[in-house]
This record gives C-alpha cells, structure tokens and sequence, in this order.
C-alpha cells in the first residue's frame, strides 16, 4: 500500500509540475490542474478518494501570499527595507513590479505536495519556508510549538528531513545555502520550490516524532535540553478558535545568505499565507 501511495503521490506531483512548466506565471486558477488530472490515465483508489479532505481543507489548493510589511521586523527585529534594500520594498518602482508569491499544493490522505512561487523579489537571495505550531486559544492561553527548540515555527520539510535540518543549526553548523526547506531567486527575482511532505499540510500534525534519537539527544546537549519527538498540530489560523500570526511564512536571508536548520535565525520576514 505505501508503494502505491507513493506511486500516486508522484504522479500527481508530476502533473502539477507538468502545468507548471507550460505557465511559468503559475496556474491563474485551480480549474487548470483539474483538467490536466481529468485528461491524465491516473485513477485513484476510492478508499484514498474517502481520506482525502474535499470541504473546508481541500483536496487541492491554489492561494496567494500576504505580503508582509517591508519596514515592519520579523521576530528576530530585522526589516526587508533595511537588509534587503529599499528597492525590494514590493512596491511599485521604475523597472519593477510589487513582489508576489504563491502556494499549490495537492494533498491525499496522509502526504501533502507543495509548490511555491516567488516573483520580484529580491534577486539571488536565499529564501525559506517555514510552518507554525504554535498558537493562542480564545482566552489567552498558549499552546503548541516546537518541542525540538520551542520555538512557534518549524521549517516547511517533510518529518524524514528532521536530522539533516537539525546538523545544520546554529549548535552545530555555521549555517548553509542549500536547505531542503529553501531556494535562492535568479537575477530577476523568480524562484520556486517543492517541497513533498509526509504528513497533512491541513488538519495535520507534523511528525517530529521522525528524528533519530541520536540527533534528539545532540539537541538536548547543545541546545534545549527537555526536547521531546512528538507530532504536534499544525496551526490554521483560519479557525475562529484560534490566534495565530500566520500558518506558513516565507522569510529572506539577506544578511549572511545562509540558513540555519531548525532556527530560522536572523531574517526578513516577505509573505504570510493564509492572507
């Protein structure tokens, strides 16, 4: 069963990217992709058709970004006008549109198939993804986040990335330009990444449960030493129940170009999704 899963799984991703690769401005609607899947000789399973989420998750997904205010500052109190340049403030300027991206994802049962899209940004800067779990319920009280590092976002990677994302943290690494949650932009500001996920990117928990328990205990030497692996929810801030300030952001790394694993470090904060 999971080799037919994941046969499926990347079918479908194929697909997406298939109609990716003819609009290069991304798909304008998700009827597009429908109709490739329609025309395709895929055929999927009933009982994975009756665990897929049609209604209020969905099974596919084509949304806009938020852009995040260029003068305000991310969580570690930096700015994309200050690092990045006021040119890449992602408004209109002599030779430039308004920075824009954009989220695909197609998601069956347990997995999840995620495409972004970034345009006019900062050209061949680093860029990460990153999901939060942690929110505020309706009278205040906190709850969720990381049991890795406490902190309220994870990188947007599936749960089996967990150990190579974790040697390349602050405790142990001085940081790299190639994360499995990230991309750099060209000369023109485009990038794109996919990301295949293996848990629900909606309704879902994320896995943390997946990191070896060699790198589980480095974290706990080096860096938090009541770390647990355990799945945690994912926040969606679109639950009235819920207070939180995004369910996926996209940040930059305009200061030192390099990422750093499980931390997201110092950054510029450019979209939020949901709006």
């Amino acid at each position: 069963m999971k080799r037919i899963i994941k046969f499926l799984g990347d079918t479908l991703l194929v697909t997406v990217l298939s109609i990716l690769m003819y609009n290069t401005a991304f798909a304008d609607s998700i009827s597009d992709l429908n109709k490739s899947l329609e025309t395709s000789t895929l055929q999927l399973p009933s009982n994975l058709l009756s665990s897929a989420t049609f209604s209020k998750t969905g099974l596919y997904l084509n949304q806009s970004f938020g852009r995040f205010g260029p003068d305000l500052p991310s969580n570690s109190g930096h700015t994309v006008f200050e690092e990045c340049g006021d040119s890449f403030d992602g408004n209109d300027y002599e030779g430039q549109q308004p920075a824009t991206a954009k989220l695909m994802s197609v998601q069956i049962g347990t997995h999840t198939w995620v495409y972004f899209t970034l345009k006019n940004a900062r050209p061949n800067t680093l860029f990460t993804v990153w999901l939060r779990v942690k929110g505020t319920d309706l009278e205040g009280n906190s709850f969720g986040g990381s049991p890795l590092t406490n902190g309220g976002a994870t990188p947007l990677a599936a749960g089996t990335a967990l150990d190579e994302l974790e040697n390349l943290s602050p405790w142990n690494s001085p940081g790299s330009s190639e994360l499995v949650n990230g991309f750099t932009t060209n000369s023109m500001g485009y990038g794109n990444l996919t990301i295949n996920l293996d848990f629900p990117l909606r309704g879902g928990r994320y896995p943390f449960n997946k990191i070896s328990n060699d790198a589980l205990e480095n974290i706990r030497l080096l860096q938090n030493p009541s770390a647990k692996a355990i799945p945690i929810a994912i926040v969606n801030p679109n639950d009235a129940n819920i207070d939180a300030p995004f369910g996926v952001r996209i940040v930059s790394h305009c200061q030192d170009g390099m990422g750093h694993g499980l931390s997201p470090a110092n950054r510029e904060t450019w979209f939020d999704w949901p709006q």
